[in-house]
């Protein structure tokens, strides 16, 4: 297994990140059950695997991630497979839920089942990913299956009145590319939304040696901001400079996610994370919001909304790669080569 199962990511306008795109909401579709507790939030991951691989290339179908463990090499080690609920214990996997439910967009909520605990190398660096196989949810499109995802809830009943709702744009100023693919300074702009800009740390920053880019994105309950993410970045832009060294222009920036405080001014969201983590969706029923769902590569956390202040209920790492996979680009600016950017 030399590949991250999923990255789920939000991406801005001008802000790129690694990953697959959000996934849009899941509107209720019946009166039903409401949302679990943020305890009962978990990422499912679609696996697939290279036919012809041998009988321990992997496995094709969905997984519930749950642990991960380094070790000092994975030489002599199967690349997938089935281990039993002891050997699973033993290497510290937490016991799967047994009433899971997947969302998928535009969906039902799906009734799956835990089935064998299987365990999963990687090579670089050597850990083992632990996790249990999924059963009775049917498959994404042929298209979507490599890195598809959905959001995994516990619940006896169908949590057919939990809404997931994904961060959407709300305000950009983010310049635009000419026909030489060399960027301009911003002529257009949205504000950024007030409960937000009073957290951001000022800056004197004006043109034309400076410009002040940002790009956010809002998750609303019931029409009241509850979640932001986004980046704001600084440019400087030197005296007499051509569009040839734009690559070479510095930035300050300022990026990450926050949740609306009890006064409603923003708070950004540091706890419950071992690398940055980009908010992936607030889950809302008619009680308001009730937990909120942030990703990386090969881990998330998800935080108890109910309190007024966002609280850790469930941090996961189930994956380990390389540190380059924990790089969150914040620059808004000139697009640039990776080479060139860095």
């Amino acid at each position: 297994m030399t590949r991250s199962p999923y990255l789920f990511v939000i991406l801005l306008a001008g802000c790129p990140a690694p990953g697959a795109a959000p996934q849009a909401p899941v509107s209720p579709v019946q009166a039903g059950t409401g949302c679990p507790a943020a305890s009962g939030v978990y990422v499912a991951s679609y696996l697939t695997h290279d036919e012809g691989g041998g009988p321990d290339a992997g496995h094709t179908g969905w997984v519930l991630p749950l642990h991960d463990r380094k070790v000092a090499t994975v030489a002599g080690q199967p690349e997938y497979a089935a281990i039993d609920p002891a050997a699973a214990q033993s290497a510290g996997v937490p016991e799967a839920p047994r009433a899971i439910w997947l969302m998928v967009p535009g969906q039902p909520p799906c009734r799956a089942s835990a089935g064998n605990y299987y365990a999963a190398t990687v090579d670089t660096p050597p850990n083992v990913t632990y996790g249990v196989e999924l059963t009775g949810c049917s498959a994404p499109p042929k298209d979507q299956q490599q890195d598809a995802e959905a959001i995994a809830l516990v619940s006896d009943a169908p949590p057919t009145e939990c809404q997931i709702l994904a961060p959407q744009p709300v305000a950009a100023r983010v310049g635009e590319n000419d026909a030489q693919q060399h960027w301009q300074r911003p002529l257009k702009e949205t504000p950024i939304p007030p409960a937000l800009a009073d957290v951001i740390p000022p800056h004197d920053c004006r043109p034309p040696g400076c410009e002040t880019l940002w790009a956010i994105a809002q998750v609303d309950v019931a029409n009241r901001p509850v979640a932001w993410a986004g980046a704001v970045n600084w440019l400087t832009i030197p005296p007499g400079t051509t569009a040839a060294s734009q690559c070479d222009w510095k930035a300050e920036t300022f990026a990450g996610f926050f949740v609306a405080g009890p006064d409603g001014r923003a708070v950004k969201v540091t706890e419950g994370q071992d690398h940055p983590l980009l908010l992936t969706a607030v889950l809302a029923d008619r009680a308001g919001p009730r937990a909120l769902l942030a990703e990386g590569a090969g881990e998330y956390t998800s935080y108890d909304l109910t309190g007024g202040t966002p609280r850790v209920a469930r941090h996961v790492v189930w994956l380990t790669l390389g540190p380059e996979a924990y790089a969150i680009d914040e620059r808004i600016g000139p697009v640039c080569g990776g080479e060139e950017r860095r």
